[in-house]
């Protein structure tokens, strides 16, 4: 049997006219934002203002696409790019330098470093092995001292 494939499945349905869901609550809420400004003040001047401070960045966020998205979309990644943590990483030495040269550089420090330290690994493990009996038997001269 075959089953037919939803297609389409990221444009959102459109509810109220030629808007979403979404584009509607927000133009709705701006709007009755706006209302209540001007019933409050019957204010005219106060009802553009708000409007201007209001109204025309929600028609912006529920009406123009940025990257063919909508922007409603990015207030989340918006919100969580401010109040998340930034971890900047800071190199001395690769400051002034291109992208090419500073891997070259970080690929010959490596080499060097790895070179200079020929050790074989059993010879690092009984000089690790030396270090812990002498901390060990400094901690058994202590607590004898203690008692």
């Amino acid at each position: 049997m075959q089953f037919p494939v939803p297609q389409f499945t990221d444009v959102e349905d459109k509810i109220i006219g030629p808007l979403s869901l979404k584009q509607f609550g927000i133009l709705f809420g701006v709007g009755i934002l706006v209302f209540l400004g001007y019933s409050v003040t019957k204010s005219l001047i106060v009802a553009i203002f708000l409007f201007l401070l209001l109204g025309l960045p929600a028609l912006g966020l529920a009406l123009v696409p940025f990257n063919g998205r909508p922007m409603y979309n990015f207030i989340g990644k918006l919100i969580h790019f401010f109040l998340a943590p930034k971890q900047l990483i800071f190199h001395k030495e690769a400051v002034n330098m291109l992208p090419s040269k500073k891997i070259k550089d970080a690929e010959t420090k490596e080499v060097k470093t790895q070179d200079q330290n020929p050790q074989a690994p059993e010879e690092k493990i009984r000089q690790i092995e030396d270090l812990l009996n002498k901390a060990a038997e400094k901690e058994k001269e202590l607590a004898g001292r203690l008692k």
